[in-house]
């Protein structure tokens, strides 16, 4: 298992589709942060911070497609044939894969969090508003980046095992997150569930920020990541039940 999880963080760290997904979600992160910061408005009953800070939330964006690229361009370009003859057993390969992209997951949320927060809360203080948080309060937000990120790593893993489409699994990500949750969110009665139980709201929750829209009802955050990593370990094993079953040649 060490030797997969080596190979698996040589081929994370030496592949530049990675490296763009990650520097162009940064990039996302600062400037969406910067002009945030620099145009909120303090109006009482909420924390600016806390707003702000949502954005980072493009870290778990970014971490489901990464763990969902991690498995589909295996069968993409035909290196899962070559990868299970050398480790005849599946599910150690997929294993290997989870553990990767959810340290990776983590230590990239922890820096995004990080990075949002040295420019979110400078900015709002020089303009003498209020962050409405404090250093606890703000390590928690950063510390529940790091682990939404790898939890939203984990589930791109376990989708890309079940939707081994390159397209087709992004697809089903961006979609879920961007044009379903948010359009379900507003179905009466239903919606206030979709806003506390969707990824969306559990990414928040976990996070501490203010979800969508902002008088979302979200969970406390411990207990919507353990939501959340309840569902990683759904699609991880039913990813792993296909992955075991499917003709990988086909």
């Amino acid at each position: 298992m060490t030797r997969l999880i080596r190979a698996e963080a040589v081929k994370l760290g030496s592949t530049r589709t990675y490296r763009l997904l990650a520097l162009g979600a940064l990039a996302l992160i600062v400037a969406g942060v910067t002009a945030t910061s620099a145009a909120s408005s303090y109006t009482g009953g909420g924390s600016p911070a806390r707003a702000t800070l949502a954005l980072a939330g493009l870290a778990q964006t970014f971490a489901l497609i990464a763990g969902a690229l991690a498995v589909t361009s295996e069968f993409r370009h035909k290196t899962i044939t070559q990868a299970v003859l050398i480790t005849p057993r599946r599910l150690p390969l997929l294993a290997a894969k989870v553990i990767t992209l959810t340290v990776a997951g983590l230590v990239f949320g922890l820096l995004a969090t990080g990075a949002a927060a040295a420019i979110a809360l400078p900015v709002l203080a020089a303009r003498h508003i209020p962050s409405g948080i404090d250093g606890g309060q703000l390590a928690g937000i950063i510390a529940g980046g790091g682990v939404a990120t790898a939890l939203a790593a984990a589930l791109g893993t376990g989708t890309g095992a079940v939707i081994r489409n390159h397209v087709g699994a992004v697809i089903t990500v961006l979609g879920l997150l961007y044009v379903a949750e948010p359009l379900l969110g507003f179905i009466p009665h239903a919606g206030s569930a979709v806003q506390t139980y969707g990824l969306g709201g559990l990414a928040s929750g976990a996070t501490g920020t203010t979800g969508f829209p902002a008088s979302a009802h979200l969970l406390g955050q411990l207990t919507a990541a353990l939501v959340l990593a309840g569902y990683a370990v759904a699609i991880v094993l039913a990813g792993a039940a296909l992955l075991r079953r499917r003709d990988i040649a086909a």
